[in-house]
């Protein structure tokens, strides 16, 4: 790279640091003496490392005619090992930075589809999506197709984390486009196919779910993606767990765990955690879950994320029903009820009523039960989910047909197969005429 005549000796000496202190063990001190003579011309990464060592900024050792278009690519490159280090709020802060100057459209749309990424990182999905639909929207007009079926990955993933139905639609419309493409990027069709088994999840259905993550992973060797694979792994347990199948379930959680933490991947590892504490519960043991669910509660407090936290909330309301201390369990669930209602999250403000339902039941408060319910009905309506809608009517057909309401339990249990399988409606009427 070209850089101004004089500029790395100037903020060498300014710096107090020899030659030895700026090469340090990465760069040879020949080659530092090389540049600042204007022998060689460093490489962005040796520029970027004398930037750090002399505390100056890259735009400090640039030429005045590199000016905009070398400076976008040092912001560009700086961003990508930022969101690849994990420090996402430092790419954050580049890409506004760098937002800031007087870039060409497409230079601005590839910064802020990077800073989506960043933000959903951090648990900010409502200015992740905002910056992904705006990348997305240059990307449509100039026929990029690839960065289109990228930044809508993005907006799925932003959808899927703020509990919108969306998500859905979006996730499958990048994947379509990806698949158009010749040959397919297959990093791209992998990470779209996780995103949308995380959709499946939403929705509970955890067999979609399974069969999207291990296409995830037959596709691409995601092995070289440490990030991807942990969070293949939380959901591949966390859909296996659903389906009763602990054993494998355990192997995927202890995997994800462990890359998460390899990789100081803070809400991966909170929502890994949860997992991991919930796994433990439905195994039988609520005393080895409930550290684990406390960790994650304390994970998103550190990062200082919200969105899926509720989810914590009730994982410990159901540790706390398990060893019947229905007061924590109501405390705990209401917590969760609030934060998801804040935060528009219907599927978890139904889980939460759900939650509260059984609360109910433990205090024999049959209107607290049925007024949870009902709730919960109307959150899913919000957030249309076959996979809870189903699960949620059969279990209040099964508490109503046990206080001998066989109408109303009929209702709800054909409102379940009608959830489970579409199109059906009438497979239930023999058994409320003969009932």
């Amino acid at each position: 790279m070209a850089i101004r005549p004089g500029s790395v000796k100037q903020a060498r000496a300014e710096a107090g640091l020899s030659l030895a202190q700026v090469a340090r063990g990465d760069i040879s001190r020949t080659a530092i003496y090389f540049v600042e003579s204007g022998k060689a011309k460093p490489s962005m990464e040796t520029l970027r490392l004398i930037a750090e060592r002399t505390g100056r900024p890259l735009e400090f050792f640039l030429v005045e005619s590199e000016s905009v278009g070398t400076r976008y690519d040092l912001r560009m490159a700086e961003i990508e090992r930022l969101v690849a280090t994990g420090d996402n709020a430092a790419a954050a802060a580049t890409g506004e930075e760098a937002l800031g100057e007087n870039l060409d459209p497409e230079k601005a749309a590839r910064i802020r589809f990077m800073m989506s990424t960043a933000y959903l990182r951090l648990g900010q999905p409502m200015v992740a999506r905002r910056l992904a639909a705006a990348a997305r929207a240059f990307f449509e007009d100039v026929h990029d197709e690839f960065m289109t079926a990228e930044c809508l990955g993005n907006q799925a993933t932003a959808a899927y984390a703020m509990e919108d139905p969306a998500a859905i639609r979006l996730a499958e419309a990048a994947l379509a486009i990806c698949r158009s493409l010749n040959p397919v990027p297959q990093l791209t069709e992998s990470r779209l196919l996780f995103v949308l088994g995380n959709v499946h999840m939403t929705n509970q259905d955890w067999e979609a779910a399974i069969d999207s993550y291990e296409q995830a992973i037959a596709v691409a060797d995601v092995v070289q993606d440490l990030h991807r694979l942990s969070l293949l792994y939380s959901g591949l347990s966390a859909a296996t767990q659903e389906l009763g199948r602990f054993e494998q379930a355990g192997r995927f959680a202890q995997r994800a765990l462990t890359i998460h933490e390899t990789l100081h991947d803070r809400l991966s590892l909170a929502r890994s955690e949860n997992n991991l504490g919930v796994l433990l519960l439905r195994a039988g043991d609520p005393l080895a879950a409930k550290p684990h669910i406390e960790r994650c509660i304390q994970l998103f407090e550190e990062a200082g994320a919200e969105a899926g936290k509720a989810n914590a909330y009730l994982s410990l309301s159901e540790v706390a029903l398990a060893r019947h201390d229905i007061p924590e369990a109501e405390r705990q669930a209401n917590q969760g009820l609030e934060l998801a209602k804040q935060l528009s999250e219907h599927a978890t403000v139904a889980d939460a009523h759900v939650w509260l339902a059984q609360v109910a039941i433990a205090k024999d408060e049959i209107d607290a039960v049925d007024a949870h319910f009902v709730a919960a009905f109307e959150a899913m309506a919000q957030q249309p989910a076959r996979g809870r809608a189903a699960r949620y009517h059969a279990m209040y057909a099964e508490i109503l047909e046990a206080r001998g309401d066989i109408v109303a339990a009929n209702r709800h249990l054909k409102a379940a197969l009608v959830a489970s399988r579409p199109g059906v409606s009438d497979v239930l009427d023999t058994r409320a005429a003969t009932a």
